[in-house]
């Protein structure tokens, strides 16, 4: 397992994963497929310990927690995310396109991973043919 840069995180505060359509990532690509339009992300709150990204479909019986559906280079199960004391285990779930990691955004990683990579609030996944998935921890306010 490979640590990428980062703080040790608070196991107790929220978690929420921002999915976006990522030009520069599509650019990167060779995908027969139309870039959608980016708009703003899809916030989706990170509850349980285990976390399932993929496309949704009902003939596989496949729901997954983070859904990429309008990305068909996504697989239907394809990375998982796993809490841990550092923030999360990323690992891929023998999808066709790989699972890419960057410590920052605006940062293309070249290869995908190829074991499972410890990842924390500001890191970002990319997959198919332009997700972008950014992670954040929601930091909690404490009161006077």
């Amino acid at each position: 397992m490979s640590v990428l840069g980062g703080a040790r995180s608070d196991v107790t505060s929220p978690w929420v994963a921002e999915v976006w359509v990522d030009p520069q990532w599509y650019a990167c690509q060779s995908s027969p497929d139309r870039l959608p339009d980016p708009g703003p992300p899809t916030v989706v709150a990170l509850r349980g310990s285990q976390i399932l990204i993929g496309r949704h479909s009902e003939s596989a019986s496949v729901v997954p927690h983070i859904d990429c559906v309008r990305d068909g280079a996504v697989s239907r199960r394809h990375a998982q995310l796993t809490r841990c004391e550092e923030g999360w285990v990323v690992e891929d779930l023998g999808s066709a396109n790989g699972t890419f990691v960057s410590s920052s955004v605006g940062e293309i990683p070249e290869d995908p991973i190829e074991a499972s990579h410890t990842v924390g609030s500001g890191h970002v996944l990319y997959l198919g043919s332009w997700t972008r998935i950014v992670l954040k921890q929601d930091k909690v306010l404490e009161g006077p």
